[in-house]
């Protein structure tokens, strides 16, 4: 046989109900072949077929590989993973579940991807459809995001060494003609919960507990390459000003898009986002 084609055809039975039920069962499968294989392929399958108990333990270790994939990429996402182990479902069905739902892709070791999707697919389940669970998916999906992106390119200062030149930057520019720009490794979500007990105690909060309801916007951000993600909590225009500041402007530009808060003002919430290295001057960007 020829080996590419065993490789591809026995891809095709992991990932496919149908093909595994075929080749565990062939006499329970209903007469005939199943449909869409090449005589090649088939007889293939009547191989795997042929040694039951062998096929099902690659099968079933396969797919036990993804769920324990899918269950420990959570732990890029904390607040996630606790909602999932408090919600008193059975985990390790939820994620097989989610492993079927995405067809059994095999993501190998792109955990950031991995969560992303389960995180996605959460979001769909009855059981997590509540507005504060569905913050903290946001929260997490969010993060992911910017994860990923930050992986396909990263930023050329990270927010910990940005936040150390900030200040002498901010002195010795000329305030009025300078560029302010955000940092691409942050990112801005709200939220209409206060979820401050939870990102403070992610591993380990009360998914029972009441949280304040109120808007509220977080600063989601890589203090450094190989650093976990961080959170800070902004006031509504700090988080209207980082979010103004995706393109350059001036803190003349910044003040009138904020309603002409006074100049002083704008740079007193520039100045509390460079200190956390998330904005930058545009020549150091």
């Amino acid at each position: 046989m020829d080996a590419r084609l065993v490789w591809d055809t026995w891809r095709r039975i992991l990932t496919n109900d149908q093909l595994v039920e075929w080749v565990l069962n062939p006499t329970d499968s209903g007469a005939g072949e199943p449909p869409g294989l090449t005589a090649g392929e088939f007889a293939i399958l009547a191989d795997y077929a042929s040694t039951p108990t062998a096929t099902d333990t690659n099968i079933g270790m396969y797919r036990r590989g993804l769920v324990r994939n899918a269950l420990g990429a959570l732990s890029h996402v904390p607040l996630t993973r606790n909602l999932l182990y408090m919600s008193g479902l059975d985990v390790e069905e939820v994620a097989a579940d989610f492993v079927q739902a995405t067809g059994y892709v095999d993501d190998g070791p792109n955990f950031w991807r991995i969560a992303g999707a389960f995180v996605a697919y959460l979001a769909t389940l009855p059981e997590f459809d509540q507005p504060l669970q569905q913050d903290v998916l946001a929260l997490d999906a969010a993060a992911v995001v910017l994860a990923r992106r930050l992986g396909e390119s990263a930023v050329a200062v990270w927010p910990e060494s940005a936040a150390l030149i900030f200040p002498e930057a901010g002195a010795r520019a000329g305030r009025e003609s300078t560029h302010f720009l955000a940092s691409r490794a942050a990112v801005v979500v709200s939220s209409s919960y206060d979820l401050t007990p939870w990102i403070e105690n992610p591993e380990d909060f009360d998914a029972d507990e009441e949280l304040e309801h109120s808007t509220r916007h977080w600063l989601i951000y890589f203090p450094a390459a190989e650093a976990e993600h961080a959170y800070a909590e902004l006031s509504e225009r700090t988080a209207r000003a980082f979010n103004l500041l995706s393109a350059p402007k001036t803190a003349s530009e910044v003040s009138l898009a904020l309603d002409g808060l006074p100049g002083d003002e704008v740079l007193d919430v520039i100045d509390s986002l460079g200190q956390l290295g998330v904005i930058v001057i545009e020549d150091d960007a």
